[in-house]
Parts: C-alpha cells; sequence; structure tokens
C-alpha cells in the first residue's frame, strides 16, 4: 500500500483525552513515559515528538535540541525517533550521545546508530565497549553488525571470544549481516560453544555465509545437538547453503520430536531438490499429525517435482488443512505438468476460496495452454478478485505468444490486486506490445491503493529498458510514495538517462512540515493485554504500549471497533510466522491509512507479534506472530507485543481460520 502516514482519526478521541492533562489515560500512568505525562510541559514535549515521528522530519533540527538538553527520559525518546528515521546524515548528531552519562540514552545512541547505518559511527562503536556490561555489549555488537565496515568482524570475532553467554550469542547473530569468508571462518570456530543458544544462533550466521571446506559437516554434526533451536537452525543452514551430501542425516531428523526440526528438515530437503527424500516427504505428507509438517512435504515435493509423489499428493488434496491442501495442489502441477489438469478441476470445487485460487494458478504451472480461454473468462468475469488475479497470474505463466495480448485488457479491472498481477505478468513475458497499455495505465485516475499498480508499472518498464516510458519515469520521480520515486530513479538511472540532482525527501518533508497543524496522535500507554481469539483457541498477548505507541493505539481501536471480527489467518509459513488482519483475506489489503515503523530493541524471539508491510512505514492492519526465533526481521519490521499464552496454538492454526481481538486492559 502506499505511504500516507496515519491520519489516524479513529484515535483522536482517545488521543486528546489521553493527552489533555494528568487525569488522562491510565496506562499512559503506569508506562515508562508517566514522569511526562504527568505535567503539560511533558505532555508538550511527547506531542512534538510524536508528530516529528510520524512525519519524519526533525522541524528544522528542533529534536536535536532535545537530544542535547532535554531530560534523560526525552533525550532517549528523541534519539528513538531519530533513529526511525533512518537519515545517514543524522549519525554526526547522535554520536556525541554514545557518551551520555545516563545508560538508557546511551543504549538508545547506540540503536539509533545501527539503524541510521552510517559507517562513520562505527569507530566510535567500537570505543564505546570499554567498560560497558554484557547488555550493553550485546546492543553495540548488534549496531557494528547492521554497519559492517573496517574492524567489524575482528571487534565481533572477539565478542565471540565473550565469557558473558548472551555477549557471544549477539556477536553470531551480528555476524550474519557482514557475510564473508572472514566471518564464516570466524563463525565455524564457534559451531561447538558450550553455551546452546549461542550454537543455534552462531548455525543460523552460518547460513548467510559463503561455503567453507568445514561448513556441511560442522551444521550436519549439530543435527544431533541436544537442543532442538541447534538442531533446528543446523537444517535450515544445510538447506541454504546446498549441502547436498546431508540429504540422509536430513531424512533421518524428520521423525524428530521437535516441530520445528521437522519442519525445516523438511524444508531443506526441497531446497536440496534430491529425489532420496521423496518416499520420506511422501510418508510424512501422508501420515504425520502436525498440519505444518505435511504442509512443508507437499512444499517441497512440489520443489523437487518428481511424479513418484502422485498418491501421497493426490491423498493431500483430501487433507482437513486448507494449506496442505493448497500446497498439494500446487505441487500435483508441478510433478504431474499437463497430466494434473483432472485434479486441479477437482481442486477448483474446493470448498475454500484459498485452495480454488491456488487451483486456478495451477493451470499455469502445469502449462495447460488449452484452458486458456478459460483463464480469460475467469479473469474478466468472475466476481472474486482472488480467483480473477490467480487466472492472470496464470494466462502470464502460460509462455503462450497467443496468450499475451489477453494480458493488458486486466490492467483496466477495478481491484488493484489484478491489475499489479496484470503487470507482473506482462514484465515476466517481457510483452513489448503491452507497453504502452502500461504507461495508460500508470496514468489512469485510481484510489490510493492503485499505488501499487504504478510502482509495479514503473519496476516492469525499468526492468523492461522500455525507452518510450522515459517520461512517465521522470514524472514519478516527483510521485508522493517514496517507493515509486526509488523505483523511477533507480530504472532512469539504468537505462542511462542522466536526471538532475532531485531534492531529497527529507527537505521535502521539511519544507512541507506545518508547526500549526496540530494532529491528534495516541500518547504512551505502558504494557497492554489482549486476546486473539481463532477458532483454534485463545492466544494471550502483551502490547509493547511504549515502544510502539502509535501501533499499539491502532490495534487496540482496531480491536475495540470490530474490524478484525471474523477475519481470517489468511498467511500461514510453517516454523515462520501465522499472518492475520486483512480485511480482504488475500494479504493486499489495509485499514485505509498507514502507520509509521516503530522498531525497537526487541528482538524476534519465539512468539513475537509483528506488523507486516509493504516497505518501510507501509504497515496498518495486518499482523503476524513468530512461531520461533527469526532474527532476520529484528530491526526491519515494527515489533508491537509478544504472546504470554498459548503459543502451541501457532502449531494447529490453519489458513482460513477465522479470529477476533479483544482487548484486555
Amino acid at each position: 500500500m502506499n505511504t500516507t502516514t496515519v491520519r489516524c482519526a479513529l484515535l483522536a478521541l482517545a488521543a486528546a483525552a489521553a493527552l489533555s492533562g494528568p487525569a488522562g489515560s491510565s496506562h499512559a500512568a503506569a508506562g515508562r513515559y508517566s514522569p511526562l505525562l504527568a505535567t503539560a510541559a511533558g505532555q508538550d514535549t511527547l506531542r512534538n515528538l510524536a508528530l516529528w515521528e510520524d512525519q519524519r522530519v526533525t522541524d528544522n533540527g528542533r529534536i536535536f535540541e532535545y537530544i542535547r538538553e532535554g531530560s534523560p527520559l526525552v533525550r532517549r525518546r528523541a534519539l528513538e525517533v531519530v533513529g526511525r528515521m533512518q537519515e545517514p546524515e543524522d549519525a554526526s548528531r547522535v554520536i556525541p550521545s554514545l557518551k551520555d552519562p545516563n545508560r538508557e540514552v546511551f543504549r538508545e545512541a547506540v540503536f539509533a546508530l545501527g539503524q541510521i547505518g552510517n559507517r562513520d559511527a562505527v569507530k566510535p562503536l567500537l570505543e564505546a565497549r570499554a567498560g560497558r556490561n554484557a547488555e550493553d555489549a550485546m546492543l553495540i555488537a548488534d549496531a557494528l553488525g547492521k554497519l559492517g565496515g573496517d574492524g567489524v568482524v575482528e571487534a565481533l570475532g572477539d565478542m565471540l571470544r565473550d565469557f558473558n553467554a548472551p555477549v557471544r550469542g549477539a556477536a553470531a547473530l551480528a555476524l550474519a549481516r557482514v557475510p564473508g569468508e572472514a566471518a564464516a571462518g570466524v563463525l565455524l570456530l564457534s559451531i561447538h560453544d558450550p553455551d546452546a543458544t549461542v550454537r543455534w544462533r552462531v548455525a543460523y550466521a552460518l547460513e548467510k555465509q559463503p561455503v567453507l571446506p568445514r561448513s556441511c559437516q560442522s551444521l550436519e554434526e549439530c543435527l544431533e545437538a541436544d537442543e532442538p533451536l541447534v538442531r533446528a537452525f543446523a537444517a535450515r543452514a544445510l538447506g541454504k547453503l546446498e549441502c547436498h551430501g546431508a540429504t540422509r542425516a536430513l531424512i533421518n531428523v524428520l521423525d524428530d520430536g521437535d516441530l520445528r526440526v521437522a519442519v525445516n528438515a523438511a524444508r531443506a530437503l526441497g531446497v536440496l531438490k534430491s529425489r532420496e527424500a521423496v518416499d520420506p516427504l511422501s510418508a510424512l505428507l501422508m501420515t504425520h499429525k502436525s498440519l505444518d509438517v505435511r504442509a512443508t512435504a507437499a512444499e517441497s515435493l512440489e520443489k523437487i517435482g518428481e511424479k513418484a509423489a502422485k498418491d501421497a499428493l493426490m491423498q493431500g488434496l483430501l487433507d482437513t488443512s486448507v494449506l496442505v491442501r493448497c500446497n498439494s495442489v500446487r505441487a500435483l502441477a508441478a510433478c504431474l505438468g499437463e497430466k494434473s489438469e483432472m485434479f486441479i478441476d477437482e481442486a477448483r470445487r474446493d470448498g475454500s476460496r484459498l485452495v480454488r485460487a491456488a487451483a486456478i494458478e495451477c493451470y499455469g504451472t502445469a502449462g495447460l495452454k488449452k484452458r486458456a480461454a478459460d483463464l480469460n473468462h475467469i479473469a474478466t468475469a468472475d466476481k472474486d478478485p482472488m480467483m480473477r488475479a490467480a487466472a492472470v497470474s496464470a494466462l502470464g505463466m502460460l509462455k503462450d505468444p497467443a496468450v499475451l495480448p489477453m494480458l493488458p485488457p486486466h490492467l483496466s479491472d477495478p481491484d488493484f490486486t489484478v491489475a499489479t498481477t496484470a503487470v507482473t505478468a506482462i514484465g515476466e513475458q517481457d510483452y513489448r506490445a503491452g507497453v504502452s497499455a502500461l504507461i495508460e495505465a500508470y496514468y489512469a485516475p485510481r484510489g490510493r491503493e492503485f499505488t501499487d499498480v504504478q510502482l509495479e508499472i514503473v519496476t516492469v518498464l525499468g526492468a523492461m529498458k522500455a525507452l518510450a516510458a522515459e517520461s512517465l519515469l521522470v514524472d514519478a520521480t516527483t510521485h508522493e510514495d517514496y517507493r515509486v520515486r526509488d523505483a523511477a530513479t533507480a530504472a532512469l538511472e539504468a537505462m542511462g538517462f542522466p536526471q538532475a540532482e532531485a531534492p531529497s525527501a527529507r527537505s521535502l518533508r521539511e519544507r512541507g512540515y506545518d508547526r500549526s497543524r496540530r494532529k491528534q496522535l495516541a500518547p504512551p500507554t505502558g504494557l497492554r493485554r489482549a486476546v486473539i481469539a481463532t477458532s483454534r483457541g485463545e492466544i494471550e498477548v502483551e502490547l509493547f504500549g511504549d515502544d510502539a505507541i502509535q501501533t499499539v493505539a491502532n490495534f487496540v481501536e482496531l480491536a475495540r471497533k470490530g474490524f478484525y471480527k471474523d477475519l481470517t489467518i489468511h498467511r500461514v509459513v510453517p516454523n515462520f510466522v501465522v499472518q492475520g488482519g486483512d480485511p480482504r483475506g488475500d494479504g493486499a489489503g489495509d485499514a485505509g491509512y498507514t502507520v509509521p515503523a516503530e522498531v525497537s530493541h526487541h528482538q524476534y524471539g519465539e512468539g513475537y507479534l509483528g506488523i507486516a508491510d509493504a516497505g518501510k512505514d507501509t504497515g496498518s492492519c495486518q499482523w503476524f506472530i513468530t512461531y520461533s526465533p527469526q532474527p532476520h526481521l529484528s530491526g526491519r519490521y515494527t515489533i508491537f507485543g509478544r504472546v504470554t499464552k498459548g503459543l502451541d496454538l501457532l502449531w494447529k492454526i490453519d489458513r482460513g481460520d477465522s479470529f477476533d481481538v479483544q482487548v484486555l486492559d
């Protein structure tokens, strides 16, 4: 969705009451910022910081006065806001705070420098390590990993030998962000660390590195570790590093008692495309009690693409799980090609729209060119945009010159997902005759959600190096959405069109900021509680109302107004995330506005709540929960809570399950 920042009219009444005086929200009174909320001056300061954060402006540098002169609590919050802007030029204003006498301010400065990404901060951060405790050292390691640069791998290697296991673990995760043979060598020295919490982090980090002679063997040995997370991350790394010699070892852990291990091993075998794994994966699909394991087995059989999996996949079409049925029909199309037609036809009659959409797309996967007319009819006449989008996608996959002229008419579909899919299909087929239609579609007057269509058009025209689109691409460099601007600029550069230096996005925001417009935003509220009531049971969550202020306020308000009632879990990726909150049910919808990202110190461990987005500051109403640690998400996606009860239910949730959210306090 586009990056129109949250207007939050739905929060106005609550925010006005909470920021009106000391008698405001009881939640706010109990939170970190209660001393500021207790005074009119403190409320005004928090209001300014919230506005600057929302608009991504410094108010011509006023925020830096807060960093220099405010109370410790104000300095900390101001640094948090600056870090979230991620403007490299701000590093010089933040570096002095590494010498702040207040530890929390120091920590916020460290985190902000990591997010800002300016390598000028590397040397000051290295110097700041002296005398710091383990928690501070962990934060410094995280920042160094994000920055990279001279001396970082050596410093993180030193930290991998620290007496404190948490520091060693943080160093391992940081090394995952600076891939190279040097980092891989350092990590391999720690693969047998005495602490299991370090070992799984090392295994994770190794999957991001180039393969060294000892990499695969060392990871294979980890499959026999006592700690399940070590086994799980080792299995994943063996797949990602394409360690084909580990196939038998991975097959041997398919029956691991820990579902995280079984899922990762099954997925790794799919990545390796091992024929030897077809029978074990087929057995898993037919007999395993966990829908997540069965679904992953079907997914991997699709990647391997062997006809021998036919019987198991036919049984998968009858599975009680929507996710398993979706994956099974896809796998049948991949394994049998045109001979899968009767099975696809059967899946089109499934009771789940998710399975029906998957089946329609499979006509394309299977290369069933004779179904082109049927697909075009679906793409034109079906009332469900999910079916129309699936049909357009399938048309694009047929790779038939006779079919290509069917694609451009769907650019005018009233649903933006269908139109976007048509753009993608035209680009993937390099259909030059469709360029003029793409240009026309870019300028067609549409609603805010059609920004995604424009973004895809710009991306595709750039990839096609369509010279006729130069004028469009120049226009797109001034688009209100930064994603479109960036894509247009990159396309013009790739095509060799010199461009005059445009004003920076920050300068445009600062120029357009009106201090007199007192937009209402929510105050900090401290910890809050809610229940995600699914059709499988209840999941209790704790919400971080001081660390993701607007995100939590938005989630709470949406829940209270009944927005989430009877929505569905539209995405399930075993041992990764379950995701819901889309009013469309296909992953493309939002609440009609966006909320700026609020990345914080929290890390994506097991059972953490995050906000899904389509780029920085494009989150809205869609949330997800992690099954297990997902370090690559940390520092990129807003974390606004964690599961406190019912985490085991994640392994029972299926695609299409309904849910609602109730706020407890």
